[in-house]
């Protein structure tokens, strides 16, 4: 445990969801600002107003509570945008906006990145979307919508380390140019349209 000192917890004991809730809602930010090793449960329990001990009553660690909200963050991402296998370009500027809205994020995701790189594929939600993914995209592929010339998996990964090398590189929300997006949509689009 962290030597942060606890706070208490001024939720009646019959609001047990609410006080996991206020923990899922502050951890982000913390993690966000210091990873998951600079992150402190104190500081965590203090902004969820909750006793620091609730965390690991809840999420059993803090390394389970990181995953608990990678989890619950890339779920709100993959809900937000809508894939179409036909309209890559479009979808890496929905990603885009996504992150332009929620700049936060990118930094917790460039975190799990360098703490926890196989965290992600080990989810089974992200992996069963991303499997999704690659399906779309070879069925549009079988239908000559989009190249062939490198298979549906690499395609997906190339088309989303475009987009994330790009919110990564702005580093800011400020920086998050519309020519910036349109530059994206246009690598997109020439990487994956049919010759």
């Amino acid at each position: 445990m962290d030597n942060d000192q606890p706070s208490t917890d001024d939720t009646p004991a019959g609001d047990a969801a609410a006080t996991g809730r206020r923990i899922l809602d502050a951890a982000p930010a913390e993690f966000s600002e210091a990873g998951l090793a600079g992150g402190r449960v104190g500081r965590i329990a203090a902004r969820a107003r909750a006793n620091q001990r609730m965390i690991y009553a809840y999420f059993g660690s803090k390394d389970g509570l990181f995953e608990a909200v990678l989890t619950e963050k890339v779920l709100q991402a993959q809900n937000a945008v809508v894939f179409d296998a036909e309209d890559l370009s479009g979808y890496a500027c929905q990603i885009f906006d996504f992150y332009r809205a929620h700049p936060h994020l990118v930094r917790l995701n460039l975190w799990q990145a360098l703490e926890r790189p196989d965290l992600l594929k080990s989810l089974a939600p992200v992996e069963r979307a991303m499997a999704d993914k690659v399906a779309g995209i070879a069925a549009a592929q079988a239908a000559g919508k989009v190249s062939t010339a490198l298979p549906a998996e690499r395609v997906l990964d190339l088309v989303l380390s475009l987009t994330y090398g790009n919110v990564a590189q702005a580093g800011n929300a400020a920086a998050w140019t519309d020519d910036q997006r349109a530059a994206l949509a246009t690598a997109v689009t020439r990487l994956t349209s049919p010759r």
